[in-house]
């Protein structure tokens, strides 16, 4: 059966080119990972005369991505150019106008990632990404870390962009540093993990709705503020594991069994006499255990059993969870604050 490959669009603003000669390796990388990748660059705000005067180069010739395209792609790798410590106003404008896209779930469950370009080493190539974070949260996206995976990152032998959260460049104030060997290697190595995640993904996606039936496909679920809920079909393997799991809980009334022994807990235990777990739940009650007995032959034996126990303990037994609470109270950790180090650029 022929297999479509996942799709990873890249989003850029890149005003003197370095954030865009990176996202080319990143590019690079996906594609060695099987990925359909594309670069998009986001719409310029700023004017001719502006661009002019800042002596911008004419953009890359790369199409421009509209907030309706934003549902087409399996995952996202954004290039963004530092301001401040923060999004540009090109890139946020973007992604402020992805409000519907938030209402619907309509990004929830795509697989995200971030490259940087800033002025100096400690302009913002954490903080940007770590603004970048509560974007995707709320868009409930799948954030895939850079993390330390090539020891050219701890290297102290040369200046090297990028941190754990992406791979980047530094530009200098004036614009004049090129994006060195170093950093190239690096964006390519970060689009090839990116595109092997969400290869994977694709590949169980496939697997799960090939082989199992349709009702029993994983899904997200989200809520809108008026309390409309959307459904979105994934078909993980892994959602299905969990799913069975939860469900075959439920039957067995493992929920009661992990409560504190409760008046609660005893109803819900009571409930579910088909199985033996419901009878360490409700001890008291010797008569549950007998009917458990004519329920199922195999395991209604120990149901008895586990029923006449219960009696003994129901009432007075702390749970694993109880007891494994803290005897005092945490002691409160200092509050450092934060020091903004790095203004915030325009050579990206």
């Amino acid at each position: 059966m022929a297999t479509t490959k996942p799709k990873v669009y890249i989003v850029i603003y890149s005003l003197y080119h370095h954030v865009y000669k990176l996202s080319l390796s990143v590019c690079e990388g996906l594609k060695a990972s099987g990925v359909d990748a594309t670069i998009w660059q986001v719409q310029e705000t700023l004017d001719d005369t502006i661009l002019e005067k800042m002596h911008a180069p004419p953009k890359p010739d790369i199409p421009i991505i509209t907030k309706d395209q934003l549902h087409e792609p399996d995952g996202f790798l954004f290039g963004i150019p530092t301001r401040f410590g923060i999004f540009p106003a090109q890139m946020k404008a973007l992604l402020d106008a992805t409000g519907q896209l938030w209402a619907s779930g309509g990004l929830a469950g795509k697989f995200v990632g971030t490259f940087f370009a800033t002025a100096s080493q400690h302009g913002g190539q954490e903080t940007t990404a770590l603004n970048a974070v509560t974007f995707f949260a709320h868009h409930g996206m799948v954030y895939v870390p850079f993390g330390y995976c090539d020891t050219r990152m701890f290297s102290n032998d040369e200046v090297i962009g990028g941190s754990a959260y992406g791979a980047g460049t530094i530009a200098n104030g004036d614009g004049s540093r090129e994006p060195t060997e170093t950093e190239l290697a690096l964006a390519k190595i970060q689009g090839e993990n990116f595109g092997k995640v969400v290869v994977t993904f694709a590949k169980g996606k496939a697997l799960a709705s090939g082989g199992s039936d349709v009702s029993q496909k994983p899904a997200i679920t989200t809520t809108n503020p008026q309390g409309q809920t959307q459904v979105q079909d994934l078909s993980s393997p892994t959602a299905v594991g969990t799913a069975a799991g939860v469900a075959a809980a439920g039957t067995a009334g493992a929920a009661a069994a992990a409560l504190p022994h409760s008046a609660a807990a005893g109803t819900t235990g009571a409930t579910g006499t088909t199985t033996g777990a419901t009878g360490d739940a409700t001890g008291t009650t010797g008569t549950t255990g007998a009917a458990g007995t004519t329920g199922t032959t195999g395991t209604t034996g120990t149901t008895g059993t586990t029923g006449t126990t219960g009696a003994t303990t129901g009432t007075g037994k702390p749970t694993d969870a109880a007891a494994n609470q803290p005897g005092g109270a945490k002691k409160k950790k200092n509050k450092l604050a934060w020091l903004c180090c790095g203004a915030g650029d325009t050579t990206d």
